[in-house]
């Protein structure tokens, strides 16, 4: 084994700088745009090839030292250089002519299919000690779990030496786990991948030489999703599910937080953005080290629990330990909180639909539609929101107008101190982010002594979302409020509508 390390890693750190050499000789490299791709000068492609024959000398390295188990080494040998090779093949293309994410996805799938037929899919699954038959459900469900592996390095692959300190640290943690379950074969293929990953980061570090590509991402995503099921298989064909979601939790949250941010803000699911956990740790003033170094720890950290949860067969150990860092870095707001946002104003959003369609109304009022409140002044639009958030018994209201470089602004209006209460209690927030450049947000805030419930904020947030999308989008007929002046008391006279509609919340 320790040979077969060695030999891998050593293999990788001459083959990464003779593939280094050719593409960039070829140009073959990644060059900055100032928007994503923030590196000084353009940085050369196609680390995984270098990072693929690494580990197809080290298999052939362990087969001929006789490693692990025999023909069981062979036979999963040969399936992780097929179906990597293919990853591989066209991941090198993509690095060179961008395909789409269709053609991207159909050949990841067809990439997969040699693990189904050669009969490494999941037939069953182990969960907390409980068997689950999965019968002709195991091949689509084997597929998408590599397939989502894939994605989900590949998804990951956005800062210097990430990836590969990922797949590293999931390997050594494999290999651990394969051998205490006596999957040999497995452990040895996850000391190969080490070994290549090893290599590669000697170049792949802070600042980076060479970047692995899509041709590496998603060569290390297929291998590790392999080596996930296969490691933790209890016998042929049934799977601890455990150590392969628990060990892939971070990759796999990640890529779940990306479909949901994208599709929530109306972007495709191949939109590329600057807001995966790395970039969200960089936003926090982190170095790339630190961020880096966080990420590693991280993952060691689930990495270990699902290896502990193996030998000492407590499945809940590993999910609590996933569950609590998931739930820890959306509560400190280091990955996750924008998401979480976004999928409560959606359920808002079905509630209040829902709402309209029972005809069950709580206050029956005449609210203007954009194109009416485009016609009016700002004062006149104020005063109108200034009596509708009073019949929701709203105490105090802020309009908060911000951009970048300069002094946010606000406008603020109180009841009078004759009928406000002993305190306040709870508070509805709508934001805003259009095109223009300007953050808008609207605050309103209620009495101690009207409680909120649920289906009451629904319609205070409608009245809401439809003045705050309108200061949103004409930001710059508002006049300027410094976040000092005085709040306005008291409620001015509200306009009357041209065509009035009526207006039921629930």
């Amino acid at each position: 084994m320790l040979i077969t390390f060695l030999v891998t890693a050593v293999a990788s750190l001459f083959l990464t700088a003779a593939v280094r050499a050719i593409a960039r000789r070829w140009g073959i490299v990644d060059r900055p745009d100032g928007k994503r791709k923030l590196h000084k000068s353009p940085v050369p492609l196609w680390g995984g090839v270098a990072v693929y024959l690494a580990i197809v000398l080290g298999l052939v390295v362990a087969a001929y030292n006789r490693v692990g188990a025999g023909p069981e080494l062979t036979d999963l040998a040969t399936v992780v250089i097929v179906a990597a090779g293919i990853v591989c093949l066209f991941g090198s293309v993509d690095d060179c002519w961008c395909l789409s994410s269709r053609h991207k996805l159909l050949l990841q799938v067809a990439a997969v299919l040699p693990v189904v037929v050669l009969g490494f899919s999941v037939d069953r699954i182990v969960a907390f000690g409980y068997p689950i038959n999965l019968g002709w459900f195991g091949i689509p469900l084997t597929i998408a779990w590599l397939v989502g592996c894939i994605n989900a390095l590949n998804l990951l692959d956005g800062m210097d030496g990430l990836a590969s300190t990922v797949g590293l640290l999931t390997a050594v943690m494999l290999a651990i786990i394969a051998t205490s379950m006596g999957n040999y074969h497995v452990a040895v293929i996850a000391v190969v991948l080490a070994g290549a990953l090893a290599g590669f980061l000697v170049f792949n570090l802070p600042p980076a030489s060479i970047f692995l590509g899509d041709s590496g991402s998603m060569v290390i995503g297929l291998v590790m999703g392999i080596l996930g099921i296969q490691g933790a298989m209890k016998t042929s064909a049934t799977l601890a599910i455990t150590v392969p979601a628990v060990i892939m939790s971070l990759p796999l949250f990640d890529t779940v937080l990306a479909v949901v941010r994208r599709k929530l803000t109306g972007r495709h699911f191949d939109a590329a953005d600057r807001q995966h956990i790395h970039h969200r740790l960089l936003e926090r003033g982190l170095s790339t080290w630190q961020a880096l170094s966080l990420i590693g720890a991280l993952c060691l950290t689930t990495g270990a629990a699902a290896t502990a949860a193996t030998i000492f067969r407590n499945d809940a150990l590993a999910w609590i330990t996933a569950l609590t860092l998931m739930v820890l870095m959306i509560r400190l707001r280091l990955f996750g909180h924008h998401e979480l946002a976004l999928a409560r104003s959606a359920v808002a959003r079905s509630f209040v639909r829902l709402g309209d369609r029972l005809g069950k109304p709580r206050h029956s009022r005449s609210l203007p539609d954009a194109a009416q409140l485009a016609r009016l002044p700002f004062n006149e639009t104020w005063a109108a929101l200034v009596e509708e958030v009073r019949i929701w018994q709203v105490h105090r209201l802020e309009l908060i107008l911000s951009s970048e470089g300069a002094e946010p602004r606000h406008h603020t209006w109180v009841v009078p101190a004759a009928e406000t209460d002993s305190g306040c209690c709870w508070s509805v927030v709508v934001a805003f982010h259009p095109r223009n450049g300007q953050h808008c947000e609207l605050r309103a805030t209620g009495p101690e002594s009207l409680p909120l419930d649920f289906l009451y904020s629904i319609g205070l947030t409608r009245v809401l979302e439809l003045f705050g999308r309108h200061f949103a989008e004409h930001a710059t007929q508002i006049p300027l409020l410094s976040a000092a002046a005085e709040p306005q008391v008291g409620a001015p006279s509200r306009p009357d509508w041209d065509h009035p509609r009526r207006h039921e919340a629930a």
